[in-house]
């Protein structure tokens, strides 16, 4: 499941191609890399809200700790300037979305 998603999140970014935030507005990157227009979705929110969501699956505790890796990672991604808020939500969305389908629906 986390690698589907990986998978499904690196698609849709090449389809998307957003500017990240650092080269929209100008600014120097937190971090210092030679970026594509990768920015939406964010890949690391979606793989920690996939990884949480697997968690839980399996433990209710452990899953509601990663949850809140998850949202801790998602704000430091807004933080250092890499994604828009935007980014993270679509990232998580789709994460809890395919979460619930493959890991307690079907």
């Amino acid at each position: 499941m986390p690698a589907g998603v990986f998978i499904g999140i690196t698609i849709l970014r090449i389809i998307i191609k957003e500017e990240r935030p650092y080269v929209s507005y100008g600014v120097a990157p937190v971090f210092a890399k030679d970026s594509k227009p990768d920015s939406m979705p964010s890949r690391h929110t979606a793989c920690a809200f996939i990884i949480a969501m697997t968690m839980l699956r399996f433990n209710m505790w452990a899953g509601i700790l990663y949850l809140l890796i998850a949202v801790m990672i998602s704000v430091s991604r807004v933080c250092a300037g890499v994604h828009y808020v935007r980014d993270v939500i679509v990232g998580a969305a789709i994460a809890i979305l395919c979460g619930i389908v493959f890991l307690f629906l079907i």
